[in-house]
């Protein structure tokens, strides 16, 4: 099949004996064929927007990378990788530069240049910015604009991260930001391989072929992300040939869906890390032994090979196991209830109430772990209030930071950019978004000397010795490394796997 998918109607009719038409449909198939299907896509859960300045989540990133293109992006292991900026180097200690490719405009038909660049990556670090990226960003104190191609990103210090902190970054369209305002959030511009149709919150993203992109063209005319946050109805949305491709799958459906001849299973590893953040500000849990107590009180073998089947790997320290620096040899928090329950008293805990928020169908099985957590710490005589609200819900409470009403939540987080700097920044540095409020002037110095060096033995040094620090002071709740579990339909050419957890549909073709 060629590059643009062309279906017949007699081809539709063998698909949909297949179990896969009615996630191609929704184009008109004129007499000469010109016209690709659409190709569906069930996704867990709404970002809630199509704001890629805000988005914290790999489900949005996947449906914005289709509209967006990012600057420097990055291969299935996180590696950089040329993108609208076709070259980079490290001109001096403390200034990047970019070559930026030619010939590219937005949908709106405006230039992708070097002005565009610094406009873009102003709006991530504006004053008033509530993107996860803000203080990465906000390193570059100044944008040096050579030539409509080329500029240079000064920072006031050395920083090493910089480059791949910007791999999640994603032009924008300066003449759509002036034109809509408040309406840019729902009304996305950019440069990517699609463009924006509609959003319907609770619904689905449609977007279409953008005849004017720079790259490969799709191989479909249009793409629909569907939302369907029930892990059931999604599955039966699949088995229907409703959507081709949904994500999140529950391990203990994997074995029903692979017995399907029409469906295959991917599973993946991520750089994902999941645990519960702690307010180490409030009392008790401002005591490390309280905190130290909560990881003796988690039993991660059960959640590991109980609730996850065996495919989620216990956490073994601060940083995922594929990123650089990560601890090869913390000793592991074992299960020990008693031990919890001595420490509690020791701190003067013994029946303390903890506030516990857990987001339901972002995370895989997050509302089932979050339960197994809240009884684990009842049994070790905490008082447990537990919440688990939708994903827009749930984060909006947990970016209330300091005036949150949790004491601890559940977050995944995803060294998307492969740069160890993307977790220990900014979850353990002082100055990082105050999700825990934690603070320790040996490790700010540890991390400050990891992004302010280029020596790759000098780097890993300064992460092991600040993860050991962490890993006993306990900021967090250490949980599980989560995998990538996704579903497709046989007659879909798809590789999923990425370690960023991006699912990206650039490339695929239908097959016979």
């Amino acid at each position: 099949m060629n590059a643009r998918a062309r279906v017949t109607r007699r081809e539709m009719l063998r698909l949909a004996a297949a179990g896969g038409a009615a996630a191609l449909t929704g184009l008109p198939l004129g007499p000469a064929r010109a016209a690709a299907p659409e190709l569906v896509i069930g996704m867990s859960l709404d970002p809630g927007h199509l704001d890629p300045r805000v988005e914290a989540g790999g489900p949005g990133w996947s449906i914005f990378s289709h509209m967006f293109d990012g600057f420097v992006f990055r291969d299935e292991r996180t590696n950089p990788i040329p993108w609208l900026v076709t070259k980079w180097e490290q001109a001096s200690p403390t200034v990047l530069r970019w070559h930026l490719r030619k010939g590219v405009k937005f949908h709106n038909g405006e230039d992708f240049t070097a002005e565009s660049v610094k406009f873009s990556l102003e709006q991530y670090a504006a004053p008033t910015s509530r993107s996860p990226w803000k203080t990465r960003i906000g390193v570059i104190r100044e944008y040096r604009i050579q030539d409509p191609h080329t500029i240079d990103l000064v920072t006031e210090r050395p920083n090493r991260p910089l480059l791949r902190n910007t791999t999640s970054a994603m032009a924008l369209s300066p003449r759509a930001f002036r034109e809509m305002a408040e309406r840019f959030p729902t009304n996305p511009v950019g440069t990517g391989a699609m463009k924006f149709v509609e959003y319907r919150p609770g619904q689905h993203v449609v977007m279409q072929a953008h005849p004017g992109y720079w790259g490969k063209r799709p191989a479909f005319s249009q793409m629909r992300f569907r939302f369907i946050p029930e892990n059931g109805t999604r599955l039966a949305a699949l088995e229907a040939g409703e959507v081709m491709v949904v994500n999140n799958v529950p391990p203990d459906q994997i074995s029903r869906l692979r017995a399907n001849p029409n469906l295959r299973v991917i599973i993946s590893p991520t750089n994902r890390v999941i645990f519960i953040a702690l307010r180490t500000d409030r009392k008790p849990f401002n005591d490390k032994r309280v905190r130290q107590a909560l990881n003796y009180a988690i039993d991660r073998e059960a959640l590991s090979k109980g609730i996850m089947g065996g495919l989620a790997p216990i956490a073994k320290a601060p940083l995922p196991e594929s990123v650089f620096g990560a601890h090869p040899s913390l000793p592991p928090y074992q299960y020990d209830p008693e031990r919890a329950k001595k420490l509690l008293v020791e701190a003067g805990a013994a029946g303390a109430p903890f506030f516990l928020g857990v987001p339901n169908g972002r995370y895989l099985l997050d509302k089932q772990v979050g339960e197994a957590i809240a009884g684990y710490l009842e049994a070790v005589g905490l008082q447990v209030k537990f919440e688990s609200p939708l994903w827009s819900s749930f984060v909006n409470e947990v970016t209330k930071y300091e005036r949150s009403k949790y004491d601890g939540f559940m977050f995944g987080w995803g060294v998307t950019t492969g740069e160890p700097d993307q977790l220990m920044g900014d979850h353990f540095h002082s100055t990082a978004v105050k999700r825990t409020l934690y603070a320790n002037p040996e490790v700010d110095r540890l991390i400050n000397e990891a992004r302010e060096n280029f020596d790759e033995a000098r780097v890993r040094a300064a992460y092991l010795r600040a993860q050991e620090i962490v890993w006993d002071e306990c900021p967090w709740i250490w949980l599980l490394e989560q995998p990538d579990i996704n579903a497709v339909n046989k007659r879909l050419n798809w590789t999923a796997g990425r370690r960023d957890e991006y699912l990206l549909f650039h490339d695929v073709t239908l097959g016979a």
